[in-house]
């Protein structure tokens, strides 16, 4: 179905209705009265464990806790969260921790699959439990046929660097490795699977932040590169000392390659060019945000994004305390959402707060932030018609040799 869509003075354009787009435009009466809505994204960290100690850790106090780990969401109290979050969900991150780790992975992801015709899954990872990601991504593949599942391999950067900042020998090569099979699986088996590389930029691989950067775009070539501005606590302070230049100019070579078609850069399915371009415009945002150090847009996290901790704690965005904790509504999501705890923090959200994070603030919030949205549909209107380029000239090469 092909809508017209505007905000006001600004008009966005005349677009096929994707899944995610359909699940924002749903929200945005609402949003404009103030009325709450259900998250269109979701950031459940699954757990405290961890086999890595790594020196931007922005968790390191709760890894691995012993009385807090005895909290852990169960996997039905989960199931319970998905059957009454009361609405789609366009993406839900598992993070942690390793959420490998745990071993219901597979049964977390199918809940929301079910309950909230769950559109995309980023599973975030270091890439090291080889036994556990392959089978692991292979059954949520398998069980859920039309989801769109992007494994999140954070790898900060070359070899040297990315060892002393995970602070384990031979990390860099299991990464590697694991994205490297991933693709393999892919491309014999699971189409709708998309690899991704997280790197955060910070101290210890500021000087080496573009020799990554190649050898990403000519060597490993993922599904998407993504970037991430480091953001405090840091287990290590010394880390978030770093030429805040070099994120803006790395932001900018991304964005570049990505037009130019040089790097492929975006994920799959009907979404998957509007969650790009969505990724790719948030980055130079995020530069301005730090240079300027005011808001660039209004924030709703809160009310487009949540997130949950291992052991049942709700807030809006992991920069924020804790709002309340979804054991004592008895895991009723609706119930808890609806709060006037909940109402206090959508207020505070909105009345100009700011940060240089991803996941909580720029990513559910630009969607809702009309003269964004209108530089973002643009900026996914070149992406597709560079991509088909690309591909109608690949389809030419073909038939030439044939």
């Amino acid at each position: 179905m092909l809508v017209k869509v505007c905000f006001g003075r600004h008009r966005v354009g005349i677009y096929k209705m994707d899944f995610a787009t359909k699940e924002i435009f749903k929200r945005y009466a609402s949003i404009l009265i103030g009325k709450p809505i259900t998250p269109v994204f979701l950031n459940i960290l699954v757990t405290s464990v961890c086999d890595m100690r790594c020196t931007h850790c922005f968790f390191t106090d709760e890894l691995d806790d012993r009385p807090r780990k005895k909290l852990q969401m169960k996997t039905d109290e989960i199931a319970k969260i998905s059957e009454t979050l009361r609405g789609n969900l366009g993406v839900l991150v598992l993070a942690g921790g390793e959420p490998f780790t745990r071993k219901d992975l597979p049964q977390i992801v199918r809940a929301f699959y079910e309950n909230n015709k769950l559109d995309s899954v980023y599973l975030m990872s270091n890439g090291q439990i080889h036994p556990r990601i392959f089978p692991d991504v292979a059954q949520i593949m398998d069980e859920c046929p039309n989801l769109n599942v992007s494994v999140a391999l954070g790898i900060d950067g070359m070899k040297e660097a990315h060892e002393k900042i995970r602070r384990k020998e031979g990390s860099w090569d299991k990464a590697i490795h694991t994205a490297r099979t991933l693709q393999q699986m892919k491309k014999e088996q699971y189409p709708r699977l998309d690899i991704q590389t997280c790197t955060c930029v910070m101290h210890s691989n500021e000087d080496t932040i573009f020799d990554w950067y190649d050898f990403l775009k000519n060597d490993l070539k993922p599904d998407k590169v993504n970037i991430n501005y480091i953001r405090p606590p840091s287990n290590d302070p010394i880390e978030l000392q770093f030429d805040h230049k070099r994120y803006q100019q790395l932001s900018d070579m991304i964005l570049e390659d990505t037009k130019n078609a040089a790097l492929k850069n975006r994920y799959g399915g009907d979404s998957g060019f509007f969650k790009a371009a969505v990724d790719i415009y948030m980055h130079d945002l995020i530069a301005k945000t730090k240079e300027e150090n005011k808001a660039q847009l209004t924030c709703y996290a809160g009310s487009a994004g949540a997130v949950i901790y291992d052991n049942g704690a709700l807030s809006s965005c992991e920069n924020k305390a804790d709002v309340l904790n979804l054991r004592d509504y008895d895991w009723d999501f609706n119930a808890a959402w609806n709060t006037d705890l909940m109402a206090e923090r959508r207020r505070e959200a909105g009345n100009g707060c700011f940060c240089t994070h991803e996941s909580n603030c720029f990513y559910p919030s630009l969607p809702f932030n009309p003269k964004h949205l209108v530089k973002i549909k643009k900026l996914e209107s070149e992406m597709k018609k560079v991509a088909k380029s690309v591909g109608f000239e690949a389809a030419k090469k073909v038939a030439m040799k044939a």
